[in-house]
């Protein structure tokens, strides 16, 4: 694989990673809503869904997926309700107590198994990420591509999830961004329990 390929790679999956989405927008709420270990384990989860993702593109599974109408739509549909309902939860909590840095106390607590979950089945059962990789795999790979091709462009995109996920935990927990955040705290709640619903209806029509 050449130089301009790997940049390629780099810059693609970096640009699909960092825009906003479903994952994007449930770690931007654990991280505004929860302590710094729950935001780090909904991470971890996105992390590890990723390296599934990565997994079977290297094998030609996505492939099967995109191109088979039932796997597709069950995945999309599976997705999209497990999102709608984490936006519903979202829209019906009740602010029960402040969590910025340094606050004396917080009721607003999740285990980090749950957030691990969320995290995970976020990513893994969004089909628009499925589509994504699958893209980057077979516009830079060909017939020709060795296995080592195939496990350096899974290396790129992987090891720029463990870099970016953990960065936007941190962004967001920063205290000056976490006071700001208590000071509307319902508001924005509800305004990001709200995107995800519609992110889950929007990946039910497939739009």
């Amino acid at each position: 694989m050449t130089v301009d390929t790997m940049l390629i790679v780099t810059t693609v999956s970096f640009l699909g990673m960092i825009s906003p989405g479903p994952d994007f927008f449930l770690v931007l709420k654990n991280s505004l809503s929860y302590s710094r270990k729950i935001a780090l384990f909904t991470s971890l989860g996105i992390i590890i869904a990723i390296l599934i993702h990565m997994s079977y593109c290297v094998a030609g599974i996505a492939l099967l997926i995109s191109t088979t109408p039932i796997l597709y739509n069950a995945l999309r549909y599976v997705g999209a309700t497990y999102l709608i309902w984490i936006g519903i939860k979202a829209l019906l909590a009740k602010n029960r107590g402040s969590n910025y840095i340094g606050s004396v106390s917080n009721s607003r607590i999740i285990t980090t198994k749950t957030a691990f979950i969320q995290g995970f089945l976020c990513n893994l059962l969004n089909p628009k990420a499925t589509l994504f990789f699958l893209a980057i795999f077979t516009q830079v790979l060909n017939e020709n591509s060795t296995l080592y091709d195939k496990l350096l462009v899974a290396l790129i995109i992987w090891t720029e999830a463990i870099l970016w996920w953990p960065f936007v935990v941190f962004i967001f927990q920063t205290q000056t961004i976490q006071r700001r955040y208590y000071k509307v705290q319902f508001i924005i709640d509800k305004i990001l329990g709200i995107m995800i619903v519609i992110l889950g209806l929007k990946v039910a029509l497939g739009s």
